[in-house]
């Protein structure tokens, strides 16, 4: 333990320099992704809600027309066929939403990661 605080007290004085350097440089290049990750988090977030609010309008209008299709019908077997109709087409397109959205939360979760995984490459490769 006693040698421990005599090498660090017999350190030169330049290599205290360079250490601070290195850790203001390092914190410079966080505060720099800690930023671009804020910022990619955010817009996506934001991109994501909007996706939902447009599956949520398309849901309202197609399911405005199905019920005035449903009123028109002229007989019973015709309401039978346009709930079957719609049922069949209502789990195809929740389908490709759930895909599309799933796919658009994963690009915009690497976005958030990718200046955290540029800085970590950057320290491997230094």
């Amino acid at each position: 333990m006693t040698t421990t605080k005599t090498e660090k007290a017999t350190a030169p004085p330049s290599s205290l320099g360079a250490r601070l350097d290195g850790a203001k440089e390092i914190a410079t290049e966080l505060s720099g992704a800690l930023t671009a990750g804020g910022r990619a988090y955010v817009s996506g977030v934001f991109e994501l809600g909007q996706t939902l609010g447009g599956f949520g309008r398309e849901i309202a209008t197609e399911a405005g027309r199905h019920a005035r299709a449903t009123v028109e019908a002229r007989s019973l077997r015709e309401v039978a066929e346009l709930q079957a109709a719609w049922v069949q087409h209502r789990a195809e397109i929740s389908t490709a939403h759930a895909k599309e959205f799933a796919d658009l939360a994963h690009a915009k979760t690497m976005d958030v990661v990718a200046p955290f995984t540029a800085l970590l490459k950057q320290d491997k490769a230094a």
